[in-house]
């Protein structure tokens, strides 16, 4: 077996691989950390019952301003805007549907979040959220380019799937810049280096917070298997829309824009295609550069304000 195959079939059980060691440290510096405020949560649950209305919808998500902020601020934006602006949080929820609203929840509190977690470096934050944001972004577009079917997750997924990135930062200050050197050169190196470093890898710990949060499973997912969507069962064709964003999303993150993108490149757009998205390869190599400035274009205007 392989160090590559050794590496990875830790991530074929349901529990994260941790050493002693690691979870120590997260256990030290990020367990104070929680996903999903209490309003939050609240939603969320209200939004599961099919007989919810959006004025009981609204009157949850309004008792936490920052969420009520945030939900409006989508609806009005770039992404979601239509032809008038919505004025209150009932008007949104008709915009966005509930089950955009549901995905805007998780996103408006892992913002929060991030803004809690206390780094050394803030340049490491701000590094870390823009790829997490622009990888967002590209999931949101390249859904809607291909037609791949999500509502909203695919935005979520963008945003959390490097969640492991940041707790490493968090828990070895001192140790990041061997871990993670950001240059976001990825390849199945990538991986290997952590597990050299502290004999376990950013998905491993992001697995982690994700469970113990109780995110949902296609999230969990994203967050095990964006290295290697192709290893996901349950979730192959929303794992390989992220993957796919994130590979476009680290071109930018080192080049700052789509020239001389490789299409080809992108291993994750053949399992799209396999996994039923209808001639993704030959499409995607049409739309990918205008795709990645578009995405590159809203995430500098969004991240501005």
């Amino acid at each position: 077996m392989s160090a590559l195959q050794e590496l990875l079939a830790p991530l074929n059980s349901d529990a994260p691989r941790l050493p002693t060691a690691v979870h120590e440290q997260l256990r030290l510096r990020a367990k104070h950390l929680k996903m999903l405020p209490a309003i939050a949560a609240q939603a969320m649950d209200v939004a599961k019952d099919p007989d919810c209305g959006i004025n009981e919808f609204a009157a949850v998500v309004e008792r936490d301003v920052t969420l009520a902020s945030d939900i409006l601020r989508m609806a009005n934006s770039i992404l979601f805007a239509g032809e008038q602006t919505v004025m209150n949080l009932h008007q949104a929820v008709v915009r966005l549907g509930f089950r955009q609203c549901k995905s805007l929840i998780i996103a408006s509190s892992f913002s929060s979040m991030m803004k809690q977690m206390t780094l050394d470096e803030e340049w490491i934050r701000e590094t870390l959220w823009r790829h997490s944001f622009t990888t967002a972004l590209l999931g949101l577009h390249l859904n809607r380019s291909l037609n791949v079917g999500f509502q909203g997750e695919e935005f979520v997924g963008g945003l959390i799937h490097d969640i492991g990135r940041m707790l490493l930062a968090t828990c070895y200050p001192d140790q990041f810049s061997v871990i993670d050197p950001m240059s976001f050169d990825e390849s199945q190196e990538t991986l290997i280096t952590e597990q050299n470093a502290i004999e376990t890898n950013h998905c491993e710990v992001g697995v982690w917070f994700a469970q113990k949060n109780a995110l949902p499973e296609p999230l969990i997912d994203v967050v095990r298997y964006h290295h290697h969507p192709e290893q996901s069962v349950n979730h192959q064709r929303f794992v390989a829309l992220i993957a796919a964003s994130d590979h476009m999303a680290n071109h930018l993150q080192r080049y700052d824009d789509a020239n001389d993108y490789d299409p080809q490149s992108n291993p994750s757009v053949a399992l799209l295609e396999k996994c039923g998205v209808p001639e993704a390869a030959s499409r995607f190599a049409k739309i990918a550069a205008t795709v990645m400035e578009t995405s590159r274009r809203d995430a500098m205007e969004m991240l501005s304000f």
